[in-house]
């Protein structure tokens, strides 16, 4: 197994990559903007939860996040389950492996 990897960059982004190919267009987070609950509840709401609703408007999906602060917070965790087909909750994922990051598989 490897080491954790430190980020080398402050910017952030949002986006959603599908088994079967497909991808949300990625949403950039302003550089230096602090991406907390409340600014990816914010993404999350009204930026990505459209693209999976008319992507697969049959809800053939599963949600899956890792273990960042704004995905493990009680507003996101509660969120999710309420407004989206399927949800694993970032406690399914082991904590901090690089050999599970989901773009890997992009």
């Amino acid at each position: 197994s490897r080491a954790p990897t430190e980020h080398t960059t402050k910017d952030n982004d949002a986006g959603v990559v599908s088994s079967d190919g497909k991808k949300m267009p990625s949403y950039f987070f302003k550089p230096g903007e602090k991406v907390d609950t409340a600014a990816y509840y914010k993404v999350l709401r009204w930026t990505v939860l459209p693209w999976p609703r008319t992507t697969y408007p049959d809800g053939n999906y599963t949600w899956t996040q890792d273990g960042a602060p704004c995905h493990t917070s009680k507003k996101v965790q509660d969120f999710c389950p309420a407004h989206m087909s399927d949800v694993w909750p970032a406690h399914m994922w082991p904590s901090s492996s690089p050999d599970l990051n989901l773009l890997d598989f992009s």
